[in-house]
């Protein structure tokens, strides 16, 4: 891998690595990862940082030796922490770079659902990458909950780079990599180096936790999906021990042991990235065979000849789901009409389309540009 192929970066740390609640923060290792980052932006790299440490931190702060189960109580230390972890992170970049600048990026969910929203917090980080500083992502933890968490930060880390179109996300853990076995209990694992996102391998290791590794059976699962997300952008995600010195010079200098994931898929845009992972479609289209084929094989638009049937309630412009006659979703679009008007067009041909409806400027139901493969 060479540095000079590499514009963009999106690096993710755990909790655990930089701070826990009996000793707060871990110096040596923030110290180790600004360190990182300063090297890479001595050498052109943009880069973005999507860092946990925010609860832990207002644990220790606040003097806490358990973490609580209310969802008020977690907010509340959220929102302490990360002003601590914060503050930590702009003392030290100063410390070892004064040019380099920090912007606090708070996301959830709902954030890059919105189309709107989703297009906001793109400018704001390409803004702050073009300026030269760099972004620090978290969940806003002090406003989230079940239904608008991303659950995991390696799942924010891969929608963050596909936001900001990066070449590569880097995944820090406690291991060098994925292993064929658990190499806590197999003397005999051996590191993947290498591997395509969409190798079956890599699915046998998300679900058969006795041969994933020693990174633990959810988190093992989260890098796998984050990896497979980054792909469908275009992004490779690497997987390794992050606290390590000089980690990105004897990365590019390819003396790390380390396992990267490269996309094996053509490259899709950051339109039809944001409708396969941070939309959920509003309804659903049931397709007969030869919509099936002219979207799939022909790569044409779905004409409303090809609809069978619908469910959901849309207007024009939503995210539809569009299925096949077993039930299975094949493609993700935005609709041209509401499902007022999908009803009276849905089985016709173009020409004999009703002439009562919303949207008379278009024939297609959802045109090929506003759509993508699943």
């Amino acid at each position: 891998m060479k540095i000079n192929k590499i514009k963009k970066i999106v690096i993710k740390i755990g909790s655990s690595s930089i701070s826990s609640i009996q000793n707060g923060l871990n110096q040596s290792n923030i110290n180790i990862l600004v360190n990182e980052i300063n090297w890479l932006k001595q050498h052109g790299v943009k880069v973005a940082l999507v860092s946990s440490g925010a609860i832990s931190m207002g644990l220790h702060v606040s003097g806490k030796q358990r973490r609580p189960t209310k969802l008020a109580q977690l907010q509340s230390l959220a929102a302490i922490g990360q002003i601590e972890l914060m503050q930590a992170y702009k003392k030290l970049f100063y410390k070892k770079n004064k040019d380099i600048q920090i912007g606090q990026v708070l996301l959830t969910n709902d954030d890059l659902v919105s189309r709107e929203r989703y297009l906001n917090a793109k400018n704001a980080l390409d803004e702050l990458l073009n300026s030269g500083a760099v972004p620090i992502v978290n969940e806003n933890d002090t406003v989230a909950y079940d239904e608008i968490q991303f659950g995991d930060n390696d799942i924010l880390a891969s929608r963050v780079a596909n936001l900001i179109q990066a070449d590569l996300l880097v995944i820090f853990t406690d291991q060098n990599g994925l292993y064929d076995k658990d190499p806590s209990k197999h003397t005999d694992a051996k590191l993947i180096e290498k591997i395509q996102s969409d190798d079956p391998l890599l699915e046998d290791i998300s679900q058969n936790t006795s041969s994933s590794s020693g990174i633990g059976s959810g988190g093992i699962r989260s890098k796998i999906l984050a990896a497979k997300t980054a792909a469908r952008g275009g992004t490779s995600t690497i997987i390794g021990k992050g606290m390590l010195k000089n980690f990105f010079k004897d990365l590019f200098d390819n003396n790390l042991q380390m396992t990267i994931i490269s996309p094996n898929q053509k490259k899709i845009n950051a339109k039809q990235t944001w409708m396969i992972d941070n939309s959920k479609p509003k309804g659903q289209l049931f397709l007969d065979d030869g919509a099936i084929k002219a979207l799939l094989d022909n790569k044409k638009s779905l004409l409303p000849v090809g609809v069978k049937s619908f469910s959901g309630n849309f207007q024009r412009g939503d995210l539809l789901s569009c299925m096949n006659q077993d039930g299975v979703e094949v493609a993700r679009g935005l609709s041209n009409f509401s499902s007022v008007d999908v009803e009276k067009i849905m089985g016709q041909k173009t020409d004999c389309l009703n002439q009562s409806l919303e949207n008379m400027f278009e024939e297609n139901l959802i045109h090929r540009n506003n759509l993508v493969i699943i």
